[in-house]
């Protein structure tokens, strides 16, 4: 039995990171090389877990790996993160790869396999979220396949549990799933994908879809909040970016950090665009993702 302090059960992906750092991102068709490599672990669920941990919060990560050194590599790096604990569900694939291009000014581009990922069917829902309790907050992503995020999000919402959805990837229409969530996190091209509207009025019609709030991100400008109240811009820490990649993972692991503490939801957003902002000023993403104690 576990005790009845909240915590965070985020049901994502786990991937193994290659990083090359370039001096520009290459063209189609052109080759550049690498400046650096590394290695690491990574995935949007792994990052938003290791974010909400290290925000200070009790996290559990569910998440499918392979049998191979890839998943060992991910089970070591995260028996040292305090607060978190794993649920690895065994996959008949090799632990999902993403492979990470960052240019000098911090941009980056990304491409994920998500064969580990697809494999979590719906049916094996109530096993993997069995003990949810009414104060918990379930994090999705859109690396799982949509019936099976979309199991998750209604037997949450049957645990009376606060279900919190990041649209990232889009790889599957949003729509249906975020209108199981209580809030919803997209940064603005993914919002504007999903309602077809532009800018500010695609928070709005984001809103109107998700039960609670939505929260459209906009890189170095902040984010906009967006619920039955209105639209409030949030400004991000001006800062120099060396790395951009995991800023938005790390966003949404001390969003529901914050959350779950209790906070409200602007008191929130600032704390999450903090992290976020600190977070690329540096180099990588798993090593990047901020503890608690140095924002202050």
């Amino acid at each position: 039995m576990r005790d009845e302090t909240p915590m965070i059960h985020v049901l994502g992906n786990a991937t193994v990171d290659l990083t090359l750092n370039l001096s520009t991102l290459p063209l189609a068709g052109e080759t550049v090389l690498a400046r650096t490599l590394a290695r690491g672990p990574g995935g949007k669920g792994l990052n938003q877990a290791v974010a909400a941990a290290r925000a200070g919060a009790q996290v559990r990560l569910i998440a499918p790996v392979g049998t191979d050194a890839e998943a060992r590599i991910l089970t070591l790096a995260l028996k040292a993160e305090p607060g978190l604990e794993t649920r690895w569900r065994r996959a008949d694939h090799p632990t999902d790869l993403s492979c990470i291009w960052v240019a000098e000014d911090g941009e980056n581009m990304i491409a994920s396999t998500a064969h580990c990922a697809r494999a979590i069917g719906p049916d094996e829902v109530p096993e993997l979220l069995g003990d949810l309790l009414p104060d918990d907050i379930l994090v999705v992503q859109g690396n799982l396949g949509e019936e099976t995020t979309r199991a998750a999000c209604i037997y949450a919402r049957a645990a009376g549990t606060l279900v919190l959805f990041n649209t990232a990837p889009i790889d599957w229409p949003a729509e249906r799933t975020a209108a199981l969530a209580d809030i919803v996190v997209s940064n603005l091209p993914e919002a504007e994908a999903i309602t077809g509207r532009g800018g500010l009025p695609a928070a709005r019609a984001l809103a109107a879809i998700a039960r609670r709030a939505a929260i459209v991100t906009l890189g170095a400008e902040g984010a906009i909040l967006a619920d039955a109240r209105g639209e409030t811009r949030l400004p991000a820490p001006r800062v120099t970016a060396r790395d951009t990649s995991g800023a938005g993972d790390t966003a949404v692991g001390y969003l529901a950090a914050a959350l779950a503490r209790g906070e409200e939801l602007i008191p929130a957003v600032r704390l999450a665009l903090a992290a976020a902002s600190l977070s690329v000023t540096r180099d990588g993403i798993f090593g990047a993702i901020p503890r608690r104690e140095e924002l202050g």
